[in-house]
């Protein structure tokens, strides 16, 4: 590979046998180097293909400014989730994973600590989430010798989270689960229960909601009809009325968030979602 650009000692933009801008890792693989030299591959110890959509500035700056050995945590996280689950993801997340472990790294050295919202939101929504953000804090102290606080595991997981939605921006994720909560809460009160969050029909009704969320941002709503729809709309109000005047509550919530009209098709996967909620409640829905 030749170097396009030393960003310090350890990292640097090179060229790849394919013809790709690589970002690569490595103890002193760029000392005494220049732009257009060839790297010894011996030394390159973590590589990644940055976003398009990230700028050269922001580039050039988390580049700089993260420690290498912090660069490479964060590409083997983000390596791990892509190699060991089941999440996909629709961005790489490595820049943002690794200016947020830096700082928390600082804060914690200094003895600072940091209040995050929508903690309790993010436990019930995104355990999966959750489990990465506290392996990314056993393996911060394992690598580096350094203690972050639990709470820390939360705007990791919303890290993940975020990175598979089809933007990178985070307060797109932060709406989202506020949005999540708010569902649930609606569904919680019509049925004067609180809802299992670890239920596996919960984890799939989040799962539709959140690609609904990514069509809705994608602006593929409203879908177009099935011309089935009528029918199978009147079977499930008729066998689920419980369940079907809450999916009407969640449906409007979801339309004035979104600012989209939702169609009867989507009245029904909620009607459908919410009865097996129902379901696990042993309540008559």
């Amino acid at each position: 590979m030749r170097i396009s650009r030393i960003y310090n000692n350890n990292v640097a933009l090179a060229m790849n046998h394919s013809g790709v801008e690589t970002v690569v890792i490595g103890r002193g693989l760029a000392f005494g180097k220049r732009k257009g030299d060839l790297l010894d591959p011996t030394k390159v110890e973590q590589t990644f293909v940055p976003e398009q959509s990230t700028s050269d500035e922001r580039l050039t700056w988390s580049l700089s400014e993260i420690p290498s050995e912090i660069l490479a945590l964060a590409t083997e996280l983000e390596a791990s989730v892509r190699e060991n689950s089941d999440i996909s993801l629709s961005h790489s997340f490595i820049i943002p994973l690794a200016d947020h472990l830096n700082f928390a790294i600082i804060r914690a050295r200094e003895g600072i600590d940091a209040d995050y919202p929508l903690t309790l939101e993010v436990n019930q929504l995104y355990p999966q989430e959750v489990e990465f953000g506290k392996k990314a804090i056993a393996l911060v102290e394992e690598r580096l010798g350094v203690t972050l606080a639990d709470a820390e595991a939360i705007p990791l997981a919303l890290h993940l989270v975020n990175s598979q939605l089809t933007t990178a921006d985070m307060s797109t994720t932060f709406r989202m689960t506020e949005i999540f909560s708010q569902i649930f809460d609606v569904i919680s009160s019509a049925y004067e229960q609180k809802i299992d969050q670890s239920s596996m029909s919960v984890v799939r009704f989040i799962t539709h909601l959140r690609y609904l969320f990514v069509r809705s941002q994608q602006g593929k709503y409203p879908l177009q009809q099935d011309p089935t729809t009528p029918a199978i709309f009147e079977a499930v109000k008729t066998s689920y009325p419980q369940a079907f005047s809450c999916a009407k509550k969640v449906r409007l919530l979801l339309e004035m968030q979104l600012d989209q009209e939702l169609t009867d098709d989507e009245l029904t996967y909620l009607t459908i979602h919410i009865a097996r909620l129902a379901k696990d409640l042993t309540l008559d829905s």
